[in-house]
């Protein structure tokens, strides 16, 4: 008689394997399972909470690792520009119309053939972007409280970029209806919009911590900071994207 398989001691108990297998599919297929759609829900309802639990060896064992959550979220926005940015988008439309204004000329590409090879570029250069400039705004940025040690810091850090790369998803999603006359307003509304939400976000999860007015001054550093890093990140992704097209040129 086949000897029975024991188990390791606390099997069944963690949300990857109880029920009914939902959440383990979910995380197979896209890396969230309930615990990861229970912290982005927290994130944006009760960032405090979150602020909390990173400061837990653990996460409370209630939450997903904030860096693990940023990398989901990044691949999200690739997939989704992946599929939306096509020859019929507003993206497509203005980035061509971008290479042209600026008499841009890579040889053996016309516009169109360039625009697509920069976007397919971008699509690679903006994960490692993202993660590299970030990562070193987190080693820079202390505005987390005092004595809180570096490794905390950087997890605090990524806690505050989760629900701003949530708003990444629904705006990549938006760019399927969006005119390519309005690209250059979106940007820019969407840039202080992120400013906004990098300071509510900070102001929220920081109110353990700090006091009204200090934890006010220690938003506005933050979202500055992030809001700069941000903007840097689309600054070294083009700056990849355009070298390897002068680069693969003729």
């Amino acid at each position: 008689m086949a000897q029975q398989e024991t188990k390791p001691a606390g099997y069944g108990e963690d949300d990857m394997t109880r029920g009914s297998g939902w959440d383990a599919l979910l995380d197979d297929l896209f890396g969230l399972n309930v615990r990861a759609l229970r912290t982005l829900a927290v994130s944006v309802i009760w960032p405090a909470k979150l602020f909390s639990a990173a400061r837990d060896r653990d996460w409370l064992d209630r939450y997903t690792p904030s860096i693990r959550l940023v990398f989901t979220l990044i691949a999200t926005v690739v997939f989704l520009k992946f599929l939306w940015v096509n020859e019929a988008s507003a993206l497509f439309a203005y980035t061509q119309a971008t290479i042209e204004a600026m008499d841009l000329e890579f040889p053996g590409r016309s516009a169109e053939d360039a625009t697509r090879e920069y976007l397919a570029t971008l699509l690679v250069t903006y994960p490692f972007s993202y993660f590299g400039v970030h990562a070193v705004f987190a080693l820079m940025l202390n505005i987390w409280g005092k004595g809180t040690p570096l490794p905390v810091r950087i997890r605090l850090y990524f806690v505050t970029l989760v629900p701003l790369l949530l708003l990444g998803v629904v705006s990549t999603v938006a760019y399927a209806w969006v005119d390519p006359a309005q690209m250059d307003l979106m940007a820019s509304l969407g840039f202080v919009l992120l400013f906004g939400l990098y300071v509510l976000t900070l102001m929220r999860g920081l109110s353990p911590v700090h006091q009204a007015g200090p934890r006010l001054g220690r938003s506005l550093l933050g979202g500055t900071l992030m809001t700069m890093a941000d903007l840097l990140v689309s600054l070294v992704s083009s700056l990849w994207a355009v070298t390897w097209l002068y680069a693969t040129a003729g």
